[in-house]
């Protein structure tokens, strides 16, 4: 037989149903605050991957500019590591150290070439030239087209021996005094030809970011007034000690 209800067992019943209740509500706000905190993390791990290219980016194209500056500040110490294969066997063979070091430069360019390479075709919206407005496009032709002029006349001046500081490495490099360095107004043509050719291109294209012509700019700056200036020679030799004084 059933046994009847009392009052008692419907006491008990509405207490359980509420209880019930507050467990779905439970399991439905940890859903609620693990898929928020997924977001949330998807967010930080956005942001921490865009940092992260910024200061490898940094990083990659500061490589060449202390490269040539250790060229300028330490040039007997180059020497000798090419010699003694520290390079590579086809740098150590290389009779001409001057060769070694433009070898070495076109080689570094392809972190440079990469890292710009990269931000216009992967991170940057680029538009069409014809789109850009005229005057950003106008600004973006001109330095483009400045930057390579100054390039071009640097190396026909100069030629590979004096760009790669044949004059340091023991070499015969005349003084010249054609275009472009009998501009007065500009400084160091042959870096404000890249600074000016990078920033052209990113204005051309419309770029919707210019983190990497400001990085650019930045280490080529450094170069001019410390990394490759008698300054930042004098200060580097009285912090970490003069070059070699034999010269291979």
């Amino acid at each position: 037989k059933t046994r009847p209800r009392t009052a008692r067992d419907c006491t008990t019943q509405q207490n359980h149903a509420p209880r019930s209740s507050n467990k779905c509500r439970q399991q439905h706000s940890s859903r609620y605050n693990t898929y928020h905190c997924s977001r949330s993390n998807c967010s930080t791990m956005s942001s921490i991957d865009l940092s992260s290219f910024e200061v490898n980016a940094f990083l990659l194209l500061g490589i060449e500019r202390i490269l040539y500056g250790f060229w300028f500040i330490y040039p007997n110490y180059f020497k000798a590591h090419v010699r003694r294969g520290t390079f590579g066997e086809n740098l150590k063979n290389e009779p001409l150290f001057w060769r070694a070091a433009m070898t070495m430069g076109t080689y570094i360019k392809v972190f440079q070439f990469s890292v710009v390479a990269y931000d216009l075709l992967r991170r940057c919206d680029i538009s069409n030239p014809l789109r850009v407005e005229p005057l950003q496009l106008l600004a973006g032709i001109t330095l483009l087209v400045i930057g390579q002029v100054l390039n071009v006349a640097v190396f026909k001046a100069l030629r590979g021996v004096g760009v790669y500081y044949g004059h340091e490495f023991g070499y015969k490099v005349p003084r010249v005094s054609c275009f472009p360095y009998n501009v007065t107004w500009i400084t160091d043509p042959q870096y404000w030809g890249v600074v000016f050719t990078i920033w052209g291109i990113y204005l051309t294209l419309g770029a919707s970011s210019y983190t990497i012509p400001f990085f650019e700019t930045f280490w080529y700056v450094a170069s001019m007034k410390f990394l490759e200036h008698p300054r930042g020679r004098a200060i580097t030799h009285s912090l970490l000690g003069k070059d070699a004084s034999k010269s291979v």
